[in-house]
C-alpha cells in the first residue's frame, strides 16, 4: 500500500476525485469520460495514446483560487505572498504561456525544466531555481538568465553559486532550503522534511551558512526556504514548519 492508512478507499471506485480530476470532467450517460465536453474516447482515437489532456479554463480557474486565497491571507498580516507553479507537475512551453498569462512565478528543478520556461517567454526573474544536485553549468544558466532566485540546497552550492556569480559580475538571489525535522502527514516516501532525508540544510547549521551566504559579494539573501513534502491534506505540518 502506497497511500496513508487515513486515506479511505471510495465506495465507487469509477468515483472522479474532485481534487484531482478538472472540474469539468465528468461521466457520460453510457459511462464514458469527458473533459471540458470532449470526449476522452474521442481525443484518443484523434491523437492516439498515450495522451496529455488539459483543461485550460480549469488550470486558469484554479491559480486564480489559490492566488487570491494566498494573497488575501497575505494581507492580513501586512505582507504579500509570491505564488509558483511547480514546473515538476507538468511543463512545456504551453503551460510556461498560462503561467505567465497569471501572473504567476515558475519553479524549475533541472536545466531542462529551466530551458522549457526560458522558451515559453516568461521573465526569467520570475523563475526560482531548485534541486538537490545542481551541476555547475545548471547553476551558470541560471546566473545568465538572471533567474529571479536560487534555492541553496547544501552548503557546497554556497560556493559554487557564489563562483557562477562572481564569474559573470552579477549579484545573485538566493534562499536557503532548510530540514526542519517535521514529520508531514503523509506517505513516508514523500515527505522531504525529516532528519534523515538529503534535501537542505538541518536547522543547527543554517546560522552559519547564512553567515557564509551574506559574506559572498555576489549573493543577496532573501530568506530561508522549507519543503515538507507532496499529498499533504492537513495542515498542522506546515504550521510547525513555519
Amino acid at each position: 500500500m502506497l497511500a496513508p492508512d487515513w486515506l479511505t478507499k471510495p465506495a465507487n471506485v469509477n468515483d472522479l476525485a474532485k481534487a484531482i480530476w478538472p472540474a469539468s470532467a465528468k461521466r457520460e450517460s453510457e459511462g464514458q469520460l469527458s473533459i471540458g465536453g470532449v470526449s476522452v474516447g474521442d481525443l484518443a482515437g484523434d491523437y492516439g495514446t498515450p495522451l496529455y489532456v488539459l483543461d485550460q479554463a480549469d488550470f486558469f480557474d484554479r491559480a486564480k483560487r489559490i492566488r487570491e486565497a494566498f494573497s488575501a491571507g497575505a494581507t492580513r498580516y501586512g505582507t504579500t505572498a509570491k505564488q509558483y507553479y511547480a514546473g515538476k507537475a507538468l511543463l512545456c512551453t504551453e503551460i510556461v504561456r498560462w503561467v505567465d498569462e497569471l501572473g504567476l512565478y515558475l519553479d524549475v528543478s533541472s536545466g531542462g525544466e529551466l530551458a522549457v520556461a526560458l522558451a515559453g517567454g516568461i521573465d526569467p526573474s520570475r523563475i526560482g531555481l531548485h534541486g538537490n544536485n545542481k551541476s555547475h553549468s545548471e547553476i551558470g544558466r541560471a546566473v545568465a538568465a538572471g533567474v529571479g532566485v536560487i534555492v541553496i540546497d547544501s552548503e557546497i552550492e554556497v560556493e559554487r553559486i557564489a563562483s557562477a556569480a562572481g564569474a559573470q559580475d552579477r549579484i545573485q538571489p538566493v534562499r536557503l532550503r532548510v530540514n526542519t525535522g517535521v514529520h508531514a502527514h503523509t506517505h513516508e516516501y514523500l515527505a522531504t522534511a525529516r532528519e534523515d532525508q538529503k534535501f537542505g540544510i538541518a536547522i543547527s547549521d543554517v546560522p552559519q551558512i547564512v553567515a557564509n551566504i551574506r559574506s559572498h559579494k555576489h549573493l543577496q539573501f532573501l530568506g530561508l526556504h522549507s519543503h515538507i513534502g507532496s499529498q499533504i491534506f492537513a495542515v498542522e505540518g506546515f504550521i510547525e514548519a513555519a
